[in-house]
């Protein structure tokens, strides 16, 4: 065995995603233990632009975005995780989610966090599949309780 070696990289079996339960001052992490395919889009908008006498169009960079969207996989019978999600989605409430690389309590996780609103799920329930749905969520406009602005950023786990 090459003791000197490492990974490199790791799959998207090991990551995991949580939102919070309480409140952002003092979150309580729960796990989405049936999340899977788990996508972000981040970054520039970009527009075309036509300029006259160019044979071509252009890109510029617009308004950074960050959305997404994640299956969850139901649960027969109670299933307390998708009945929180999707009340937060019928109510209209921002749902700060965490995807990390690895447990929530493990210092060498990382991953982002961040308030989102959710969208409009469609389900799915074919064959011998478990019933999915497919979750998508968008950055949302929060403010913690000091009235300061709250964004996507960069999120470590932490065994503290």
């Amino acid at each position: 065995m090459a003791t000197d070696l490492s990974r490199g990289a790791y799959s998207g079996r090991e990551t995991k995603l949580y939102y919070n339960s309480a409140t952002h001052a003092s979150p309580t992490w729960v796990e989405i233990k049936r999340a899977r395919n788990i996508q972000t889009n981040r970054g520039p908008a970009l527009s075309d632009i036509e300029f006259h006498g160019a044979s071509e169009t252009k890109a510029i960079p617009g308004y950074k975005k960050f959305a997404g969207s994640f299956e969850l996989v139901r649960k027969r019978g109670a299933d307390t995780v998708y009945d929180a999600i999707i009340a937060a989605r019928e109510a209209g409430s921002i749902i700060e989610l965490v995807h990390l690389n690895g447990a929530i309590d493990d210092d060498d996780s990382k991953g982002w966090l961040c308030p989102v609103l959710l969208g409009e799920t469609s389900d799915t329930a074919n064959g011998g599949d478990g019933v999915a749905v497919t979750i998508p969520f968008q950055a949302a406009d929060a403010f913690d309780a000091s009235g300061d602005e709250v964004n996507y950023q960069a999120f470590s786990g932490s065994s503290s």
